[in-house]
């Protein structure tokens, strides 16, 4: 049976996620907070040198920073690119299909019909200095059904498809929607006569149900080449994944809870473990020199390198270092950020620097996290009453609680005037099904605003002293039957922590994944955490980013406004502010390396918006 719309999916992804009848579920995004920036044209996605006709080998495994195609080899927007949507990577970085376009909104909100969604389109490629019929050009690639998000079904598809002389488009391969599984690989000739010519092209869609974030299939490593076969070796290492946070609780805390432990150590992972993938199909093994950093505004906090090798092809190969008693620095500052950075490296070998380095950014500000920040899909809960949901955090000392911070996804239906209670509970024991609520705020709303994330901040409207010790928060739903798409990232696992309650009776989550709600803490809302969350008035990019000698803000100037930017450092810090126009350079080759936020205000309109930058 086909998923026609969000609303009636419960039944259905009740068997899909937890194999027994349930009241909470896991559902699709309607859209992606990510992408919905909406940036007024294409040129704002990417930039990127581009040529009229590109030659062979055409290469590219998504491994690029940013969320788009890389301009100088497709034509298209639609796809996500992204770490975030298997949970078996092949490398770092994937080109998601969905039902979804450029700017994460669905291609058609009403529809409940199967049609074509995203479209990946290469640049025009000269073919024709090959002799046509040529049994050594071969096309191949990896993709993936639904990965970590929603399953393709039979009604879906993945398509390829060349163009030939006649401006044909060719269906050459397609696959049917399934469930989960791992990366395969297909490997097609490019033999017939009418593809050997110069502008020659090929391109992928997926068959979709297009009223929402659905349907996905995982792309990686499309190579075009001369000189190859079936069995043709792709000849490249890469990290296989992104790296995580090296506390071993949270994914962020408090910089004042964290700098407040009687041992810094015993928040910290006693290792640092990372993965490279030996992609050498028929080639002897490889051997790496890898190395662990960790920087604060490019001075070395923490450094290991280690020499592994492996005899065999096609592999991973695990690596790891001690972190022989390290701990984050314990500065005067409210918050702080640590960049950590995994590579490798091999001799006398050329290799893409793109999937040789994994970042990851460590924050401390004025929250607890478990989850990524990255929500794959919505979490729900639906009852006859009492409809209640409630995380908990082990408050590492006293301090005040200042707000709660909810990523709340689209549903599809409007739920922005149903209401629901922000709830505070002392504690929850749920073998005596007793609770203390501590703090209640009634007649609050979702918000599922777009911006680069779906985090909406409730401050509580009463200071509340709390820890050290354990704190439930969550909510209380007005209407036990109305959804709340909350944000469910599948890439972490903190669902031993997360009880709810549909009935009279609270029980423990049996879902697998983290539940996107934190907790702020401090005596107020730093100026750090308003300029992470601030949600975008109007759209700009920063390209490039990481930067290293000059940056140029892109935005629409065309109506005669006047702008002003200000670059600040981690702590809210201006370091330089000036008027700026459309494409106008600045320098930042005399800044330290680091984290930095970039401000660009409309001084005709008076709004404002923030995006992140890292110098390198």
């Amino acid at each position: 049976m086909k998923k026609r719309n969000l609303l009636a999916l419960f039944i259905l992804f009740v068997a899909f996620e937890t194999n027994s009848w349930s009241q909470e579920f896991l559902f699709p995004k309607f859209g992606n907070p990510e992408l919905s920036r909406k940036p007024s044209d294409k040129s704002m996605l990417r930039v990127a040198a581009i040529n009229d006709t590109l030659t062979l080998p055409f290469e590219d495994d998504f491994s690029r920073p940013g969320m788009y195609p890389f301009d100088s080899l497709w034509l298209d927007s639609g796809v996500y690119i992204n770490n975030n949507y298997t949970a078996r990577p092949f490398t770092i970085g994937i080109a998601t299909f969905d039902g979804l376009n450029q700017y994460g909104s669905p291609y058609h909100p009403s529809s409940s019909q199967d049609s074509i969604a995203d479209i990946l389109t290469s640049r025009p490629l000269d073919l024709g200095v090959i002799a046509p019929g040529d049994t050594t050009v071969w096309f191949s690639f990896y993709y993936q059904p639904q990965g970590l998000g929603d399953i393709p079904e039979t009604g879906d598809s993945l398509v390829l498809q060349f163009k030939d002389t006649g401006a044909v488009w060719n269906t050459v391969w397609e696959t049917k929607g399934r469930g989960d599984t791992d990366f395969a690989r297909v490997t097609l000739p490019v033999l017939e006569t009418k593809y050997f010519f110069k502008g020659f092209q090929f391109r992928f869609y997926n068959i979709a149900t297009v009223n929402g974030n659905r349907d996905h299939w995982n792309l990686d490593f499309v190579r075009l080449k001369k000189n190859s076969s079936s069995t043709d070796s792709i000849s490249d290492n890469a990290l296989l994944r992104p790296l995580g946070t090296l506390l071993n609780e949270y994914t962020s805390m408090p910089y004042p809870h964290y700098k407040a432990l009687s041992s810094q150590l015993a928040a910290m992972k006693t290792t640092w473990e990372d993965t490279i993938t030996n992609i050498k199909y028929g080639n002897p093994g490889t051997s790496y020199t890898a190395q662990a950093e960790i920087t604060q505004n490019g001075n070395p906090l923490f450094t290991a390198s280690g020499f592994f090798s492996t005899p065999a092809q096609n592999v991973l190969v695990p690596f790891s270092f001690p972190l022989n008693g390290f701990t984050y620095p314990i500065q005067s500052t409210d918050s702080a950020e640590f960049l950590v950075k995994s590579f490798f490296s091999q001799s006398g070998v050329a290799s893409n620097s793109f999937n040789d380095t994994s970042y990851y950014t460590q924050k401390f500000y004025n929250y607890y996290s478990y989850d990524d920040g990255s929500a794959e899909l919505s979490y729900g809960l639906t009852g006859s009453q009492n409809v209640s949901l409630a995380l908990k955090y082990d408050v590492k000392i006293q301090d005040t609680l200042r707000g709660i911070q909810i990523y709340f996804n689209p549903t599809g239906e409007n739920v922005s005037n149903k209401l629901f209670q922000l709830v505070i509970w002392q504690y929850i024991d749920e073998v005596t099904n007793q609770d203390s609520v501590l703090y209640r705020m009634i007649n609050q709303k979702p918000d599922t605003f777009d911006g680069i994330n779906a985090f909406k901040t409730y401050l509580l409207d009463t200071l509340l002293l709390v820890g050290p010790g354990t704190v439930w928060i969550g909510v209380i739903q007005n209407d036990p039957q109305v959804l709340f798409g909350y944000g469910f990232d599948k890439n972490t696992d903190a669902h031993n922590k997360v009880l709810y309650r549909v009935t009279g009776d609270w029980l423990n989550s049996s879902i697998n994944g983290t539940l996107m709600m934190r907790p702020l803490f401090g005596r107020s809302i730093s100026a750090i955490f308003v300029y992470e969350m601030e949600n975008p008035e109007f759209p700009f990019s920063v390209f490039p980013n990481p930067a290293e000698e000059n940056i140029r803000l892109q935005f629409d100037d065309s109506n005669g406004h006047q702008f002003r930017f200000e670059l600040m450092d981690c702590l809210g810090n201006v370091i330089l502010n000036n008027k700026i126009s459309d494409s106008e350079e600045i320098d930042v080759s005399s800044m330290s390396s680091g984290f930095y936020f970039l401000r660009l205000m409309n001084i005709t309109k008076n709004t404002s918006s923030v995006r992140k930058l890292i110098v390198q």
